[in-house]
C-alpha cells in the first residue's frame, strides 16, 4: 500500500513539475525537493515500527542495543548520502553529489570500525568462555 502511495504522488509529482515548469523552472526544483522530502517522511514513518519490533527482540535475548544502534546508523546515512547525491545531480551539481558520497562512505567506514571492534568482542567472550 505504501509503495502505491508513493507512485500516485511520483505520479502528481511529474505532472506538476512539467505544467509547472512551462511557467518558471525554478518550481520544478522546489516540488523536486517537497517531494523527494515527503516520500523520505513516510518511509521513515512506516520504518519506525519495524525498528521498535527489533528493539523488542534485542532486549528479549539480553543483546546489547548498541549493536542494533550503530547498524542503524550506518544504513541510514547510506540512505541519506544516496538521497542527497541523487537530489544535487537533478539540480546539476554532480560534483557536489560525488562529494556527499566520499564522506557518507568515510562516515560508514569510521562507524564500521565500532562495528568490528563489537563483533571482535563478541569473538573474545566466547572463546574465553
Amino acid at each position: 500500500m505504501l509503495l502505491a502511495k508513493i507512485i500516485f504522488i511520483a505520479v502528481i509529482t511529474v505532472i506538476l513539475g512539467i505544467t509547472i515548469s512551462n511557467f518558471n523552472k525554478e518550481f520544478k526544483v522546489y516540488i523536486t525537493v517537497i517531494f523527494g522530502i515527503l516520500v523520505m517522511f513516510m518511509l521513515f514513518t512506516e520504518l519506525k515500527a519495524y525498528i521498535e519490533e527489533f528493539t523488542n527482540i534485542f532486549t528479549r535475548y539480553n543483546i546489547r542495543i548498541e549493536y542494533f544502534a550503530t547498524i542503524l546508523k550506518i544504513v541510514g546515512i547510506a540512505y541519506l548520502c544516496d538521497f542527497i547525491s541523487l537530489l544535487c545531480k537533478d539540480l546539476n551539481y554532480e560534483s557536489v553529489g560525488k562529494k556527499v558520497e566520499m564522506a557518507g562512505k568515510l562516515i560508514i567506514l569510521i562507524y564500521s570500525i565500532d562495528v568490528i571492534k563489537i563483533f571482535l568482542d563478541q569473538i573474545l567472550i566466547l572463546v574465553n568462555g
